[in-house]
């Protein structure tokens, strides 16, 4: 009797020791845990929220990376061996090539992946009775099948899409008179903070686009706030 009693003051004391060192492997752990992401986060009901003592406004949006998933066509147009003997089917600079230009405006549109954040920014924009447009960097080519896309996808009948051919956002954002404008590059922010009356809000990018497309994405640089769950 007195063994067992012996035994299991030991294992209770063991115990009693097990637990406090592991309250202090946490209270260590959340010590050294990391910071909080260095940006404001806001979620489509708190944009609603600010916005609603205002009429109908025009809100703008971006393509690539905000709207849509859109790096697997660019990453075939840098990388594909589709071309005589391997080479790349649209030659040495894919990126400038005009039937490259084409395709991704055209044939390529249907692979386009629309983003669940996009959609619902749209939707909550469509029920406050807002004009949505489309402001993108893309290069234009003749024709394009982009707002047919956007048409079937979002509902939007006869979207505006307006291409810059690389060139700033910002007259286009003027000219619109657009009040909030959705991005996830930092010429789209800083585009939209050089426009009259326009508040810019940040989409994140997908792991995989930041992989192969990181540059000019620094969310939170400029204390624009950043749509939460955007990257998806």
């Amino acid at each position: 009797m007195i063994k067992n009693t012996c035994l299991k003051t030991v294992i209770l004391l063991g115990l009693a020791v097990l637990m406090i060192l592991g309250a202090g492997c946490t209270a260590s752990g959340e010590a050294d845990s990391p910071s909080a992401e260095p940006y404001t986060t806001v979620s489509v009901d708190d944009i609603k929220e600010s916005l609603a003592d205002r009429g109908p406004i025009t809100v703008g949006l971006d393509l690539d990376f905000t709207t849509f998933i859109t790096y697997s066509v660019y990453y075939y147009g840098k990388t594909n061996i589709d071309g005589p003997d391997g080479t790349n089917l649209y030659g040495d600079d894919p990126m400038n090539s005009s039937e490259f230009k084409s395709a991704v405006n055209n044939e390529f549109v249907g692979q386009y992946l629309p983003k669940h954040a996009a959609a619902d920014v749209i939707s909550m924009h469509k029920d406050r009775g807002d004009n949505v447009i489309f402001i993108t960097r893309k290069l234009s080519s003749p024709e394009e099948r982009i707002s047919d896309y956007i048409g079937a996808i979002f509902g939007i009948e006869d979207p505006v899409v307006i291409f810059t051919d690389n060139l700033s956002k910002t007259p286009y954002l003027n000219a619109e008179n657009v009040s909030v404008y959705y991005g996830d590059s930092d010429t789209d922010i800083t585009d939209a903070v050089a426009a009259e009356n326009c508040t810019p809000y940040r989409f994140m990018r997908s792991a995989v686009t930041v992989s192969y497309y990181g540059a000019g994405y620094n969310p939170g640089d400029y204390n624009e706030s950043v749509v939460e769950n955007s990257d998806i």
